[in-house]
C-alpha cells in the first residue's frame, strides 16, 4: 500500500468514527432519569433553585399528588430552596383518573420522533419545525413549571390541565408565559429552538396521573 492509500483510509477511517459518533448523539433519549441528577441522592432529591413540585415528579416520573403526600407537603405545593423529598415509589395506574378531551397539536410539522412504549427512548414525540414557530398550549390549564431545571429538556413548560393529566414542551427557544399562568387550548406559550444535537424541534409529552402516554393516541387528526 503506497502513502497516497494508507493516507486516504485513515481519513476515511476518521470520517466514519465522527459520523457514528454524531449519530450516537442525535439517538440520545431526550428525557434523564430524576437518578441521574446532581441533587439526587440514593432516596431522596435536594430542591434546587427553580424547582418545583411538578418539576421534580415530572424527572422521576411520578405523579404529584404521591410526591406531596410522601413530604407532607400541602397544595399549592411551596418547596423551600434545599429542602429534602423523599421519592416515593410509583404506584399502580389508578383508574379512576379524571378524562380530558379536546387535545390539539402543540406545533405544525413532521413527526421525527415517536412515542416509545417501552419508555427506554422517547416519552413523547418529537415534531420537526424552524427557529421562532409558534409553540401552542395542547388544552387548557395552568403553568406548573417554566424554566431549564431538567436536564436534556431545554427551556421546558409543564402544563396541568386537570388533577391527572400534566403536558410538557420542550427545546423552547422563547418562553412566553410564567408559572402561575392560566392558558387555552391553542394559546401560544413560546417558539420553537432546537435540541442538545442542534435538530429544531419541539419534544412534546403527556403525563396521565405521572406516567407518560402516547401522545398521538389523544391529539387531533391532522387535517
Amino acid at each position: 500500500m503506497n502513502t497516497c492509500s494508507f493516507v486516504l483510509l485513515l481519513l476515511l477511517s476518521l470520517i466514519t468514527g465522527c459520523s457514528h459518533h454524531h449519530r450516537k448523539l442525535i439517538k440520545l433519549p431526550p428525557v434523564r432519569e430524576g437518578w441521574h441528577e446532581s441533587a439526587a441522592g440514593k432516596n431522596a432529591y435536594v430542591v434546587q433553585k427553580g424547582d418545583t413540585l411538578y418539576s421534580i415528579a415530572w424527572a422521576f416520573g411520578l405523579d404529584y399528588r404521591d410526591l406531596a403526600k410522601r413530604n407532607n407537603v400541602s397544595s399549592p405545593y411551596s418547596l423551600c430552596l434545599g429542602q429534602r423529598l423523599y421519592i416515593a415509589t410509583p404506584k399502580a395506574a389508578k383508574n379512576n383518573f379524571l378524562p380530558l378531551k379536546g387535545w390539539l397539536w402543540p406545533a405544525q410539522g413532521a413527526i421525527v420522533a415517536r412515542f416509545d412504549s417501552n419508555l427506554v427512548g422517547n416519552r413523547g414525540i418529537d415534531i420537526k419545525g424552524k427557529y421562532d414557530d409558534p409553540i401552542l398550549a395542547s388544552n387548557s390549564g395552568k403553568i406548573v413549571y417554566s424554566g431549564t431545571g431538567i436536564r436534556s429538556y431545554g427551556k421546558l413548560i409543564i402544563i396541568k390541565h386537570n388533577d391527572d393529566y400534566l403536558s410538557a414542551y420542550a427545546y423552547s427557544k422563547v418562553i412566553l408565559v410564567h408559572e402561575g399562568q392560566a392558558v387555552i387550548a391553542g394559546q401560544k406559550i413560546a417558539t420553537m429552538g432546537s435540541d442538545d444535537a442542534g435538530n429544531v424541534r419541539l419534544h412534546f409529552e403527556i403525563r396521565k396521573i405521572g406516567k407518560p402516554v402516547n401522545p398521538l393516541l389523544y391529539l387531533s387528526k391532522k387535517t
